[in-house]
């Protein structure tokens, strides 16, 4: 006779929460072919970077009467094409959710809102009145110095409690010692990262501050990814898929030769990125 047994089966999944970095399409007008042609041009500019790159078509900056003019069929169909990957849409007109799913995409809510930081009022000087001079007074005793204060007893000292009462400070560098795979991403968000091996085709680095990669670097590096316009990648072995600071990118096939496979120093300046070589360096990894 068969016996069951299913509940010794391994799990065939298992499903986790994640935060990963996708692409959203902000659509702002609802012609067709004005928005094909200006989507076209943009990704022709880098096509290395839009390569499969995950999208989410947001129609929140479009009225509820646009929204419902907006054909996600075919753009989802259009974006497709264009080598990107729809993933889903964010809108609230009425039949979003069932004109989504005739495109195959799913439903986002809208994204969290920033978190405001509140401005504390500037605080008015107060006006004071001149000095007034006060009649002369008698000479007084010196009076005797006061006792010094007992020691304090057993406890925690007012030093310690100040101590506890901060927060641990945030280590702004981040190192990392191995490889960096394809499909892995490494970020620094308070600082500078520094990578003691190669970055490889596929993979993602990015830091608040500066970008070292004591190796090769083929995947994507993105410095200043704050805003910060000084940050700079340093690589030993220069050969990316896209390197940006501050926003500025410059994707492989936009790179100068002279740069390929060259120890540079990226940063920059007013007219983009600025690659300046410093040497030849063939890393051990």
């Amino acid at each position: 006779m068969k016996t069951d047994n299913t509940s010794s089966e391994h799990s065939a999944f298992e499903l986790k929460g994640s935060v990963l970095t996708v692409m959203v399409l902000h659509v702002r007008e609802v012609d067709p072919d004005l928005l094909s042609s200006q989507l076209r041009k943009k990704i022709n500019q880098a096509r290395a970077f839009f390569k499969n790159a995950p999208v989410i078509i947001d129609l929140k900056g479009l009225d509820e009467e646009r929204q419902a003019a907006v054909d996600i069929l075919s753009l989802a169909y259009t974006i497709r094409g264009l080598g990107l990957v729809p993933v889903g849409v964010r809108g609230d007109e009425a039949d979003i959710e069932m004109r989504a799913h005739q495109a195959g995409l799913g439903v986002l809510p809208a994204a969290r809102a920033e978190k405001a930081v509140a401005i504390p009022e500037e605080k008015k000087p107060v006006e004071q009145e001149p000095p007034q001079k006060s009649p002369k007074k008698p000479p007084q005793k010196e009076e005797a110095p006061p006792a010094p204060s007992p020691p304090p007893g057993p406890g925690i000292s007012p030093a310690v409690e100040t101590a506890a009462d901060q927060e641990a400070p945030v280590v702004a560098t981040r190192v990392i010692t191995h490889p960096i795979r394809s499909g892995q991403q490494i970020v620094a968000p308070h600082g500078d990262l520094v990578i003691l091996s190669s970055v490889n085709a596929g993979a993602e680095v990015l830091a608040a501050g500066n970008i070292h990669v004591y190796g090769t670097l083929r995947g994507r590096a993105l410095a200043g990814t704050g805003g910060n316009t000084s940050a700079r990648i340093f690589s030993l072995q220069c050969n990316p898929e896209l390197v940006a600071v501050a926003g500025e990118y410059v994707v492989n096939e936009m790179l100068d030769k002279r740069f390929l496979n060259q120890s540079v120093i990226i940063s920059l300046e007013e007219n983009g990125l600025r690659f300046k070589a410093i040497g030849t360096f063939t890393p051990y990894a």
